[in-house]
C-alpha cells in the first residue's frame, strides 16, 4: 500500500527529445557571443566600441535566436527549452539597448558575460540531459 501511495505522489514531466541541431546552434551562438564580449573588452574606449560598430553581431544573434525559438516551439513538450531561449533572447535585446547608451566598461563586460554564460550553460545542460536521459 505504501508503494502505491509513493508512486502516485510522483509525477513525470514530459519533455521533448534531444535536438542535435539546437545543440549545435546554441554552441555556435555561444562562441559568437564569447567573441563579441572578448572584442568589447579590448575596445572599451576605442572608436569601434559603439553599438553601430557591432550591428552585425546584434543582427546575427537576433536571427539565430529567432531560428532557435521557431524550432524549439515546433517540438512537443519543449516548454523548458522554449522558456530558457526566451530569456536568452530577452538578454540580447537588453544588451543591445544598453549598448546603444554607450560603450561598455570592462566591469560591465565581465558582469554581462557571466550572465550570458550562465544562460548558455543552462540551455546546454538541459539539451545534454535529454541526450543522456538524465
Amino acid at each position: 500500500m505504501a508503494n502505491v501511495l509513493l508512486l502516485s505522489s510522483c509525477s513525470l514531466v514530459s519533455i521533448s527529445p534531444y535536438d542535435s541541431s539546437a545543440d549545435k546552434a546554441i554552441t555556435k551562438l555561444h562562441k559568437q557571443t564569447a567573441e563579441f564580449f572578448a572584442e568589447t573588452t579590448t575596445a572599451t574606449d576605442k572608436p569601434g566600441c559603439g553599438y553601430s560598430h557591432h550591428l552585425p553581431f546584434y543582427q546575427n544573434s537576433k536571427v539565430s535566436m529567432s531560428s532557435l525559438l521557431v524550432r524549439a516551439r515546433a517540438m512537443a513538450d519543449n516548454h523548458l527549452t522554449v522558456s530558457q531561449l526566451e530569456l536568452l533572447s530577452s538578454s540580447y535585446e537588453n544588451l543591445a539597448q544598453l549598448h546603444q547608451l554607450g560603450c561598455f566598461t570592462p566591469a560591465q563586460v565581465s558582469e554581462l558575460w557571466v550572465s550570458f554564460d550562465a544562460s548558455f550553460s543552462a540551455i546546454l545542460k538541459l539539451e545534454l540531459a535529454k541526450k543522456y536521459g538524465r
